[in-house]
């Protein structure tokens, strides 16, 4: 289900196309969470006062140079150059140059879940930059319009985890955040938080025990389990249990995959287990949830 600021926003932008620009591919009539992709071109475009409710990236996929006032000021924007305007801050921006573009806008909150990080929107310091230039995010961007243009042909699952693989690395290496996500000098270092948090969500289909965590890790399993919730506020295996209903939310919304499925792919313990534990995070059961997600 598509959350109401990115319906209400995708709505705007709908409305609110210039007639300099040209939308050959958008993700307007896809159900995606906090995300809207973009690609077209543009002949000249004066932005006056732009201000939008979602963090806005920004590339430029043509062979010429673009050539930008920001009020007072001439940038150039090369091929492949990203421009990040965050979100609820406008500015003013103007070319007469002919280029095309990918453009991906990220709710705030979709950005800082998905960037995995325990710190909160206020830790985070978000600020305008032009002329990036980073081939992770340039290839990201890619990956993200064909996607789109595929009508999201992967499922649900590889667009998250794109935006998850997104956010990360931009807050990580754009933002004024904290250098270690983790304040209490007693929880993980926020390399190692990445890397036990990526392995988790890539196995969440296997049965992960604290044991393997602490193995593959190097620590023993007290230590892993002090250090763990140290830098999390909840045990390991709540977490895991938190992870794992997320991930069956992107799987009801497919609709191609049962109950029992789902308890069978997430390795819960019956369909019981799972859908006592579904309503006990989330508040519903999950056949109530799917039929939210069907209206």
């Amino acid at each position: 289900m598509t959350d109401e600021l990115t319906k209400n926003f995708k709505a705007e932008c709908k409305d609110s196309i210039s007639e300099n620009i040209e939308l050959d591919i958008t993700s307007f009539e896809l159900d995606l969470d906090g995300i809207i992709v973009k690609h077209g071109s543009a002949k000249g475009l004066d932005m006056k006062g732009v201000k939008y409710p979602m963090h806005g990236f920004i590339m430029n996929t043509s062979e010429n140079e673009v050539i930008w006032k920001i009020e007072k000021n001439e940038t150039i924007m090369k091929k492949n150059d990203i421009w990040f305007l965050p979100a609820n801050e406008s500015a003013d921006f103007k070319t007469e140059d002919f280029f095309e573009f990918i453009t991906v806008l990220i709710s705030p909150a979709k950005m800082i879940s998905s960037s995995k990080t325990l710190l909160t929107a206020d830790d985070i310091s978000f600020r305008m930059m032009t002329n990036i230039q980073d081939s992770h995010l340039e290839q990201l961007l890619k990956l993200l319009l064909s996607e789109v243009r595929t009508e999201n042909a992967n499922g649900k699952l590889f667009i998250e985890n794109l935006i998850s693989i997104f956010a990360m690395h931009f807050v990580k290496n754009y933002t004024n955040s904290e250098n270690d996500l983790v304040k209490n000098v007693n929880g993980f270092t926020e390399k190692d938080y990445e890397k036990i948090l990526l392995h988790i969500e890539n196995n969440l289909t296997e049965n992960i025990s604290i044991d393997e965590l602490a193995e593959k890790f190097g620590i023993g399993k007290h230590d892993f389990f002090k250090k763990f919730k140290t830098s999390t506020n909840i045990t390991p295996y709540k977490f895991i249990v938190q992870k794992k209903l997320e991930r069956s939310k992107q799987l009801l919304r497919e609709f191609k995959y049962t109950l029992t499925d789902i308890t069978y792919l997430l390795n819960f313990t019956d369909q019981s287990h799972f859908t006592k534990s579904f309503k006990k995070m989330f508040g519903v059961t999950p056949n109530e949830f799917r039929k939210t997600t069907a209206t």
